[in-house]
């Protein structure tokens, strides 16, 4: 699989140019899941499936940020997983991301969010994923990353991606996988969650804009 994954991933770079291939808007990735975005962003984001191995279907995702600050933050792209059948797997695990900076600014971090009902991050999986840096998926050039207590976000920092940089998570046969445990329904009840993704400006801002996941996140549930 991961042989596979490498020859996508430069597949993609090379395609990518300065922007990623449409899939109009969605693509069933296996194992009873399909991944859907908005028609907006059609140029500007890619998921591939690398296929189903027992309960979990690997991907790898694309994205190319386009878009600078507003009031402070960055605009985030959104990522639809709905389940498609009863006996969808249990994970999506991330094999790579290839994430493109063309924003004008650099980067000083990066949010990964769940958003909606059951679906959280697997730290332990993450980290027996054979990867190296702070949690088993590697990050660098960021040195950092902590998950929340709740599981549904994702902190990276401790680095720079600078504008017009490529930066890819993960990539590579030994820099792990990013586990999602995404909480399937069963007996007739499907379930979907948003996976959104945020660059951060810079360390100042970073516990702004976890404190408005965070924050966000509560005044939804009340």
């Amino acid at each position: 699989m991961r042989n596979a994954l490498t020859r996508g991933t430069t597949a993609l770079v090379l395609a990518l140019g300065l922007s990623i291939p449409a899939f109009g808007g969605f693509i069933d990735i296996g194992g009873g899941w399909r991944a859907e975005w908005d028609d907006s962003l059609d140029p500007f984001v890619s998921v591939v499936s690398n296929g189903v191995l027992n309960d979990a279907v690997f991907i790898q995702k694309a994205a190319q940020f386009t878009q600078g600050q507003e009031g402070g933050f960055f605009p985030s792209i959104p990522i639809v997983f709905r389940q498609m059948s009863d006996e969808a797997v249990r994970y999506i695990v991330i094999d790579d991301e290839i994430i493109i900076n063309s924003t004008g600014e650099d980067w000083g971090g990066f949010a990964m969010q769940i958003v909606g009902n059951s679906a959280l991050f697997d730290p332990v999986r993450t980290a027996n994923s054979g990867g190296g840096g702070p949690i088993g998926f590697t990050i660098s050039p960021f040195t950092t990353a902590n998950f929340s207590d709740d599981l549904q976000t994702l902190t990276i920092g401790g680095g720079v991606v600078s504008d017009g940089d490529i930066w890819f998570p993960g990539d590579g046969a030994d820099d792990g996988q990013l586990w999602i445990d995404a909480g399937p329904g069963k007996g007739g009840t499907r379930t979907f969650f948003v996976f959104k993704e945020t660059p951060l400006p810079g360390p100042g801002a970073l516990g702004l804009i976890v404190l408005g996941l965070v924050g966000g996140r509560r005044r939804r549930r009340v």
